[in-house]
């Protein structure tokens, strides 16, 4: 939907073996070529309908799809530690399918065909099994928390391990179903990672042309640490440990200098 004449009320879409072949003119044309030759044709009347390209949801926690309707009133971290985390660390194999499995079906509803999964720090294959099935375009990783000194005990993964964990994953899962799914690194944030797991996400997402996805700047308290911890702001603190450029997604981003 990038040139005139992309939004029209007299459209045609050709569509051939699951994929879009041609628009418009073109569509009636090789519609009605392959009519003359005796192929048939199915024809589908959208008339009083919009037809779209889908949506693509650049962040999202599958893995909380179950955790909804929990406060509303917290800041962002103290959320994160009543709440989140205690959540994601209860998930087994059985209810995180379930909640990705949810959150897919909420996604495709709404028409998103293509997303972008922080993960959580277990269970990834679950995450990447749901998405295998859904039919949509995910990217999902197993998010990476590493600092003991600010990651809960029953939610953390050493340095080490978690590391390990994304290379199963890349070996497994990306370019599965087809294409649709790819793994991305995922730090959580910088206050859960310690830097030589950040500089290593950044170093092997470059070496393996994946991407990095975490979240930066969300709240006031976040950033305020993690200046106290570095000495520098958070994105400044990303882009000297090589967290920054285009295969890069930074979530939320609010508190910015």
């Amino acid at each position: 939907m990038t040139r005139e004449g992309d939004v029209t009320q007299d459209g045609a879409l050709l569509v051939e073996d699951g994929a879009i072949a041609a628009l418009h003119d073109e569509a009636r044309r090789r519609a009605a070529e392959q009519e003359a030759a005796g192929t048939r044709v199915e024809h589908v009347d959208a008339g009083g309908l919009w037809l779209l390209p889908g949506f693509v949801q650049t962040h999202v926690h599958l893995c909380q799809t179950l955790l909804r309707n929990g406060p509303d009133d917290l800041p962002l971290l103290a959320w994160l530690s009543a709440h989140v985390f205690p959540g994601e660390a209860a998930h087994d194999e059985e209810t995180m399918e379930l909640s990705a499995r949810l959150g897919l079906a909420e996604l495709i509803a709404g028409g998103t065909t293509a997303l972008l999964d922080m993960g959580s720090v277990r269970h990834s294959d679950a995450i990447f099994r749901a998405a295998a099935s859904s039919g949509v375009r995910v990217t999902s990783g197993n998010a990476l928390m590493d600092d003991p000194a600010s990651c809960p005990a029953d939610l953390i993964a050493g340095t080490d391990a978690a590391l390990a964990e994304v290379d199963r994953l890349l070996a497994r899962w990306h370019g599965a179903a087809g294409g649709r799914l790819r793994v991305a690194y995922c730090p959580r944030f910088a206050l859960s990672c310690t830097e030589r797991a950040l500089r290593a996400a950044a170093e092997r997402a470059r070496a393996h042309g994946v991407l990095v996805h975490t979240h930066a700047a969300e709240s006031r308290e976040e950033t305020a640490l993690v200046e106290a911890r570095t000495g520098r702001s958070n994105l400044v603190y990303l882009d000297d440990v090589g967290i920054s450029g285009r295969h890069v997604v930074l979530a939320h981003v609010v508190h910015t200098t």
